[in-house]
């Protein structure tokens, strides 16, 4: 299997499994616009590109999420984006085939649209070695 796909699938159980997530947030969506009401969380799409160390084959996946929110201020965006990192930092071992090695927070970016709805932009990096 694909190492991106075998990851989002992983990703959205993991996220969705998580009861202080979803306590936080009423939907955690795969790609697209949010079917609930925010607060919601939409995994991206992901990207993928070759890694690989000594003897190592593998892909190193970008993964984006998309926090909303309708509140006056963003403290519950921070809320959730805390307990994301929490979700990345316990993915299982392994995908589909691969073996999931480190979670690395790589940015995060807030916005208050003309609507007023708050969003943030959460991106981790993902690396995968095949698991053989």
């Amino acid at each position: 299997m694909n190492g991106a796909l075998a990851l989002r699938g992983v990703l959205l159980a993991a996220l969705r499994d998580d009861a202080g997530l979803m306590a936080l947030v009423n939907s955690v969506e795969d790609g697209g616009v949010p079917k609930q009401s925010a607060p919601a969380v939409t995994l991206g799409q992901l990207f993928a590109t070759e890694w690989g160390a000594r003897g190592v084959s593998g892909l190193a996946v970008r993964v984006p999420l998309t926090l909303v929110d309708r509140a006056d201020v963003p403290d519950r965006l921070g809320a959730v984006a805390i307990r994301i990192g929490v979700v990345m930092s316990e993915l299982p071992a392994e995908a589909g085939g691969w073996r999931i090695g480190d979670a690395r927070f790589e940015r995060a970016r807030s916005l208050r649209g003309p609507d007023g709805q708050w969003s943030m932009l959460v991106d981790y990096r993902v690396r995968l070695s095949r698991a053989e």
